[in-house]
C-alpha cells in the first residue's frame, strides 16, 4: 500500500500532467484556428483581382451565362442581371437574378444547376467585391 506521501506525489504529478496536457491541447486549437485564419485572409482567391483580370472573367461568364440562356430560349433583352444575394442566415449566399427581367425566377433555376457559372460569380464576387454583373447582347 502506498503512503500517504507517495500517493499525494502521484496525485501532484497527474494533475500536473494534465495540466500540461490540456495547456498543448488549448496551444494546438489558437494555433490551428490562427493557420485557418491565415489560409482565408491570404487564400489566391480572396486578392483583388487585377482590372484586365477581372474584365477577362466578366466578359467569359456574362458569354457561358448568354449562350446558356439562349439554348433555354430566353433572351437577354431586356439584360440580366445576376448576382448573389445574402440567405436569411446572413453567411451564406444565393445566385439572384434581378426581378427587372420578366423571366428572373426561369433563369435564376437554370443558372442555379450551373455549377462553372455559379464557381465564375463567386470568383469576381470575392476577387473584386462585385455582387451582380449585368448580361446583354453587349456584354
Amino acid at each position: 500500500m502506498n503512503s500517504p506521501i507517495t500517493t499525494a506525489r502521484m496525485a501532484f504529478e497527474a494533475a500536473s500532467l494534465a495540466s500540461r496536457v490540456v495547456g498543448e491541447l488549448a496551444s494546438g486549437v489558437q494555433k490551428a484556428v490562427g493557420f485557418d485564419e491565415l489560409l482565408q485572409s491570404d487564400s489566391v482567391e480572396s486578392q483583388p483581382l487585377s482590372d484586365s483580370k477581372l474584365r477577362t472573367m466578366i466578359d467569359k461568364v456574362a458569354g457561358a451565362i448568354r449562350s446558356r440562356l439562349e439554348a433555354a430560349g430566353i433572351g437577354v433583352t431586356p439584360p440580366v442581371e445576376v448576382g448573389f444575394q445574402r440567405g436569411e442566415s446572413g453567411s451564406d449566399t444565393k445566385l439572384s437574378v434581378s426581378a427587372a427581367h420578366p423571366r428572373a425566377a426561369e433563369i435564376e433555376s437554370i443558372l442555379a444547376f450551373e455549377p462553372e457559372i455559379v464557381d465564375q460569380l463567386q470568383q469576381i464576387r470575392v476577387g473584386s467585391k462585385l455582387d451582380r454583373i449585368v448580361v446583354s447582347h453587349h456584354s
